[in-house]
């Protein structure tokens, strides 16, 4: 068994878990994954400028008490803006280019609405009713780093520039193999399994596809089975329990059957007992695998410590480290040397403005119920052997 530091093992999983090559899809195809090339505005949007609402192009020097004429219907078939007779309105709808020397756009409901000849019944000042040229976003502006996670509003950005493809790097397809002879899906008789669902959001809030599976017996033909027929969609397995030193627990044997493995005694409390392997012929494609605790408080603060941000930078994000706070404890207590300590913590605020974390349950004693009571989690550093009371320590925040 090797033993490591969080550090060690943090670059290890990280190393062997590279983004995925970019590839070029349909616009509409690209929610979720991460964008590789920053997107640029080559031209003003809007190109031009445009009626806020539906209406009148008027010049507001020309609306007087008597009726204008309506010259003509502005149409999106124009493809740009017409040229606008001065003394005269165009009859617009929201969107549509804004003639060539109008400036201002009469709302229809201040209008009679007329065909021929419209009557204004408001004032009109100009620049009203008109979104200018550029608006939401001038010639040259960058709008979407690369490395941003696509969502609704950068894709409708993307459309609104023209670009029917976007490079980008794909969102990558995690399964969660929940282990245990003993576990069954809630409801039934038995150990409801409840690791592989809490692995499996936070992986799909980390940024990926997740897919859970399981729970799956001890049994090593079976267990064996069961990954070999997730290699084939998987591009990063996570398997969850039988790590212990049990002759009923078969992870690390069935996945030494399949590839190479590091068994590695991790300096992390809770849970030191991971495991990490490349499964698949070595020179053909392999999938990395991470072998969790069954613990689920302890597979989650493994997860935060360690497989997050790995497996953001195999998304493709340039930030893949949770936000954090630096905070001031409100007691202390003992830990062990040689050993991160990772504390679910709640997070406030005292009478100065001043951030404060209280332990959401014992140190080293993490329970489930904790963790759902927690805004975030302190990590005790390995050299320390103890904490005090006043000490301020690093927190990452929850946020999903």
């Amino acid at each position: 068994m090797l033993s490591r530091t969080l550090e060690e093992h943090r670059a290890a999983v990280t190393n062997a878990l590279a983004p995925i090559p970019p590839l070029t899809v349909l616009v509409g195809d690209a929610a979720g994954a991460t964008l590789v090339e920053p997107l640029v505005a080559t031209a003003p949007l809007p190109a031009y400028d445009i009626a806020a609402w539906d209406g009148y192009a008027v010049r507001a020097a020309d609306v007087a008490a008597e009726p204008l004429p309506v010259a003509h219907d502005v149409s999106f078939a124009d493809h740009g803006p017409r040229t606008h007779l001065p003394g005269t309105a165009a009859r617009v709808a929201s969107g549509m280019a804004v003639p060539t020397g109008a400036d201002a756009v009469v709302p229809l409901v201040a209008t009679d609405g007329g065909v021929a000849r419209v009557a204004v019944h408001a004032p009109v000042r100009a620049g009203a009713g008109v979104r200018r040229a550029g608006t939401d976003a001038e010639a040259g502006r960058m709008v979407v780093p690369a490395g941003r996670r696509l969502g609704g509003r950068e894709l409708a950005l993307a459309a609104s520039l023209g670009h029917p493809r976007l490079t980008v790097r794909p969102v990558p397809r995690v399964v969660v193999v929940a282990t245990g002879s003993e576990l069954v899906d809630p409801g039934r008789p038995g150990v409801p399994e409840a690791t592989g669902h809490l692995i499996a959001v936070a992986a799909r809030n980390a940024g990926a596809h997740a897919y859970r599976v399981g729970p799956v017996p001890d049994d090593r033909p079976t267990l064996r089975t069961a990954i070999e027929d997730q290699l084939v969609r998987a591009d990063l397995l996570i398997v969850t329990g039988g790590l212990s030193a049990g002759s009923h627990d078969t992870v690390l044997q069935v996945l030494q059957d399949l590839g190479t493995v590091d068994d590695v005694r991790l300096a992390l409390e809770p849970g030191p007992h991971h495991a990490f392997a490349m499964l698949g012929e070595e020179g053909a494609r392999q999938v990395p695998t991470i072998a969790l605790p069954g613990s689920p408080a302890a597979a989650a603060l493994a997860f935060e410590a360690y497989v997050r941000p790995a497996l953001r930078r195999m998304c493709g994000f340039t930030e893949v480290i949770r936000p954090g706070v630096r905070a001031r404890l409100d007691r202390g207590w003992p830990s062990p040397a040689g050993v991160t300590q990772a504390v679910p913590v709640r997070l406030g605020l005292d009478p100065s403005g001043t951030v404060i974390a209280s332990p959401a349950c014992e140190p080293g004693d993490v329970t489930l119920a904790a963790l759902g009571d927690a805004d975030g989690i302190a990590w005790v550093d390995a050299e320390a052997t103890a904490v005090r009371e006043g000490d301020v320590l690093r927190c990452t925040v929850w946020d999903d």
